[in-house]
């Protein structure tokens, strides 16, 4: 079996990081079958050098959601005579010579106008939801939640989704005191600090996260927040400077993932008080690294937080300001919830992704 997948998304940070992962996994675990990866010319992302992965590099560089997707896509698709393509997004050409695979991380485009940038953007991601799911023969989503919500909107046959949860790269664990030390000091972070790690959407829920800390009993500690800064959120960072959190919040931008580890390890607690996930993996990228975690309790970070984080309702800030605080203010806490997330963390594994990933594959083509 030769399978082809698009991986021009493989430098993006939460997509990527599904591709990297599967695609690493795959060809570790599979010695039997041919993969070939699809990247845009010009990516330099790190692909593993191995006898049964082959990378190809598109001749011109082809954007997610453009013409040249629906044009050009399906030909460099098609370099390495695929007997099974997998498109691990929505976005996809809507003409394939081969049997497809769909990967759906969750529906936010689909169900959430402000997600988009703009109307057009919008009704475009609608569209092409529409025409994935009926293009592909199975459906991987990451999520029973998702998976649920395929069923409700889009009207998917539960016989044609499967859910395969993410993994946890070994990336991910406690970090040693200097090399915490050297990585915070890089980005300005002195003393205790609450973590944030992800971009700057609204459904993030972020002004109430700042405003929760704002409102936070315990002032010694800072809220430090990843994430490219993003001209949209001007209300955000307006908020702090209005709340005279200057200094004590701190945006880092957009970090490389070799600091994420460090960034996750020297913080007291992370908080994702999200509205809305398809899966989530920065809570369990924090339980990995010994953190304790205040998660929202909606979508699917229940299915993945389980009882080994603090759960709040991220609609009310007096609820996000009390999971921070209860956690703050007990070590015993702190030591109980990081010990059930290094347990947790071990139930979702790469390597399981990909083994059930390539069932998927197999049923697809022997259907």
């Amino acid at each position: 079996m030769r399978i082809t997948i698009d991986a021009r998304m493989i430098s993006y940070t939460g997509i990527g990081r599904y591709i990297q992962n599967l695609v690493e996994n795959l060809a570790k675990i599979d010695g039997k079958n041919r993969y070939s990866i699809t990247v845009n010319g010009g990516d330099e992302a790190e692909i593993p050098a191995v006898e049964n992965l082959k990378v190809f590099k598109t001749r011109v560089i082809i954007p997610v959601y453009s013409i040249k997707e629906q044009v050009l896509l399906p030909m460099e698709m098609n370099r390495s005579g695929p007997d099974l393509l997998h498109y691990p997004s929505f976005n996809m050409p809507l003409v394939n010579s081969k049997p497809v695979i769909a990967t759906i991380h969750d529906l936010i485009y689909y169900l959430n106008r402000d997600a988009c940038p703009n109307l057009a953007a919008y009704l475009y991601a609608r569209f092409m939801f529409k025409k994935a799911v009926k293009i592909a023969r199975k459906i991987i989503t990451v999520s029973e939640f998702t998976k649920s919500e395929l069923l409700e909107h889009l009207g998917v046959g539960p016989e044609k989704v499967t859910v395969i949860h993410n993994g946890v790269s070994s990336l991910y664990r406690p970090i040693a005191i200097e090399r915490q030390a050297a990585v915070l000091s890089k980005y300005g972070i002195r003393g205790g600090y609450i973590f944030y790690a992800g971009n700057h959407q609204p459904r993030k829920n972020l002004m109430r996260l700042v405003q929760a800390f704002s409102a936070l009993k315990n002032k010694d500690h800072q809220l430090v927040l990843t994430g490219k800064i993003d001209p949209r959120r001007a209300d955000l960072y307006n908020a702090v400077n209005e709340k005279g959190l200057e200094g004590r919040v701190l945006f880092i931008g957009a970090v490389p993932e070799n600091d994420l580890p460090a960034l996750y390890s020297g913080a007291t607690v992370f908080a994702f008080p999200s509205l809305s996930e398809g899966f989530g993996l920065p809570p369990l990228e924090s339980m990995a690294c010994g953190t304790p975690v205040v998660s929202s309790n909606a979508t699917s970070l229940p299915e993945v937080v389980g009882d080994a984080g603090v759960l709040v309702d991220p609609a009310d800030i007096a609820s996000i300001k009390d999971g921070i605080e209860k956690v703050l203010a007990s070590p015993a806490l702190r030591s109980e919830l990081k010990e059930k997330g290094l347990m947790r963390v071990k139930k979702f594994s790469w390597q399981t992704a990909a083994e059930k990933t390539l069932k998927v594959y197999e049923e697809a083509l022997n259907r």
